[in-house]
């Protein structure tokens, strides 16, 4: 019996150990999310500020895993490790970003939990700074 019950400790303490290794703020962006808008870096003169997405693109973002899946019209377009923090490191004012891991690029995010959707911005590498892109909208599915 005393076995038994260590061994139930160990599990509950084992299972508690798991779930404490979540990142809170990537835990945020767990599930499924689908692209509704575009938005102009620098639009032209008199031109569109958002766009209409013209495919489906969607991201299941794995927390616990720390994955995504990113598909365009059910094609599974990148599926990576990601890991969120501040960035670039170099800047002397780091936003919070989104790092994709295999491909070493990281996209400023935005996490808006009253609307229920995140934004990222245009993909730059590590260590870079992008002045000038487009910021992509999701609602969470």
């Amino acid at each position: 019996m005393t076995r038994l019950l260590f061994l139930l400790f160990g599990l509950a303490l084992s299972a508690a150990q798991c779930e404490a290794d979540v990142d809170p703020e990537l835990s945020k962006l767990d599930g499924k999310w689908i692209m509704y808008k575009i938005g102009v870096g620098y639009p032209p003169p008199n031109g569109p500020t958002e766009l209409v997405p013209t495919e489906k693109e969607t991201l299941e973002i794995d927390a616990k895993e720390r994955t995504l899946i990113r598909k365009v019209n059910g094609v599974v377009t990148e599926s990576t490790k990601i890991e969120i923090g501040d960035h670039p490191k170099s800047s002397p004012n780091p936003r919070l970003a989104l790092v994709f891991l295999e491909s070493k690029t990281y996209s400023f995010l935005r996490i808006d939990e009253t609307k229920g959707e995140i934004s990222l911005y245009q993909k730059c590498p590590l260590e870079a700074e992008l002045a000038d892109g487009g910021t992509f909208y999701y609602k969470k599915q």
